[in-house]
């Protein structure tokens, strides 16, 4: 065997051990990229629940307070303050109620004729 071609074998066995090589580490390079893709993706899902645990904290925080059981007993029980002057203010008849009443005391035939000629 000459010398040259000793030496062409060996660059093509070299070849082929530095592909051999690469493949694996080309795999893991990629599994590593999807797992710190993933990672990020928890660390977002974690601050997103850290948000929802904090706004949940003051809304808990706010629901044992005096200020919510006073404004409970204001609304649905209609407590007061002593010395407080509470005003109810009613709401009118709507309009509908007020013709539903009317139209009540028409006979059956006056509101057909409404219906078909009016």
């Amino acid at each position: 065997m000459s010398h040259r071609f000793k030496q062409q074998v060996y660059a093509v066995l070299l070849i082929v051990l530095i592909v051999l090589i690469c493949f694996p580490l080309v795999r893991n390079w990629r599994q590593k990229a999807a797992v710190e893709d993933e990672i990020s993706g928890f660390k977002a899902e974690i601050s997103a629940k850290e948000a929802d645990n904090q706004r949940l904290q003051g809304m808990i925080s706010y629901l044992q307070s005096d200020a919510s059981l006073e404004e409970t007993a204001r609304l649905n029980l209609g407590l007061k303050k002593p010395g407080e002057n509470v005003a109810v203010i009613k709401e009118e008849e709507s309009t509908s109620s007020v013709q539903a009443a009317s139209s009540d005391t028409e006979s059956n035939y006056h509101k057909w004729f409404k219906y078909f000629f009016n």
